[in-house]
């Protein structure tokens, strides 16, 4: 999908908020050390994880399918913070997701982390537990997996939903 006109500058300003968060957090970790910063990271993820599920079921109905409930939290989730989110395959009993462009990547990348440095670290404890706390908030039952995480601008992720015990 190609970004144009007003889009470009949108996804550039999301770019740039992101770019500085991320500077932010490395001031943070350098002032406070890796394991406080985490810390702190988890209890706003916990947060966040409230303040999206309070809206998430103002908009869906609570007899859907639990699978197809945590797709749409999920895509929603993601594409709120304006990443590319498509169905990779889907199955009865999971939906693997394609993410493309995610500026949280690129952001980072702005922020002149390396590439695997913080990457994994992002999605492990930010991004992948405020998803599975939602999920977990909607159906016991429901849970992420990443299964591919991108190392460069070119790739992509991939991650799963599906319902365990």
């Amino acid at each position: 999908m190609r970004i144009k006109g007003a889009d470009i500058d949108r996804a550039r300003g999301v770019r740039r908020a992101y770019t500085l968060i991320f500077l932010l957090m490395m001031e943070l970790v350098e002032e406070l050390g890796s394991d406080r910063a985490l810390e702190m990271l988890r209890k706003a993820v916990e947060r966040q994880v409230g303040l999206f599920e309070e809206e998430f079921r103002r908009e869906t109905t609570p007899c859907m399918n639990p699978i197809e409930m945590g797709f749409k939290a999920y895509r929603s989730f993601m594409e709120d913070l304006g990443a590319e989110v498509e169905v990779h395959k889907r199955g009865e009993a999971s939906i693997t997701l394609r993410v493309e462009r995610c500026p949280l990547y690129e952001a980072m990348m702005d922020a002149g982390v390396e590439c695997g440095d913080l990457q994994g670290g992002l999605c492990t404890n930010l991004i992948l537990p405020s998803i599975q706390g939602i999920l977990k908030r909607l159906d016991p039952a429901l849970r992420l997996r990443a299964m591919l995480t991108r190392r460069s601008l070119e790739e992509f992720c991939l991650e799963d939903i599906y319902l365990g015990s």
